[in-house]
This record gives C-alpha cells, structure tokens and sequence, in this order.
C-alpha cells in the first residue's frame, strides 16, 4: 500500500511541474492576455467575497429583528 502511495505521489508532483511549465509558457507567449486574465480572475474573487460579506451581514442584521 506505501508503494501505491508513493508512485500517486510522484505522479501528482510530476502533474504540478508540468502545470507550472505550462503556465509559464503560456505567460512567456502572451504576458498582457496573462495579465487580464489574472487581474479579472481576482476580481471574480473580490466580488465573490464582497457578497459574501453582504449576505452574511444582512443574515446577521436579520437575525437581531
């Protein structure tokens, strides 16, 4: 079972290295598509948690009525 364990290991690091050269691949081709896509994909994430919080507040504000 430990061999099993350690050849999915290796493979999970091998899949990881390649995922990073990939990118940085990607990034060495086109660095200002890259860099959109970065900086729309943290948005996404901001906004994400921006409702987050608002629905969590309102839940809570909702709860002292």
């Amino acid at each position: 079972m430990a061999m099993i364990l350690n050849q999915a290991k290796a493979a999970l690091r091998i899949g990881v290295y390649l995922l990073v050269a990939v990118l940085a691949i990607k990034l060495w081709q086109d660095p200002a598509g890259s860099a959109d896509s970065t900086v729309h994909f943290i948005g996404s994430i901001g906004r994400f948690f921006a409702a987050l919080i608002n629905k969590l507040a309102e839940f809570v504000q909702s709860l002292g009525n």
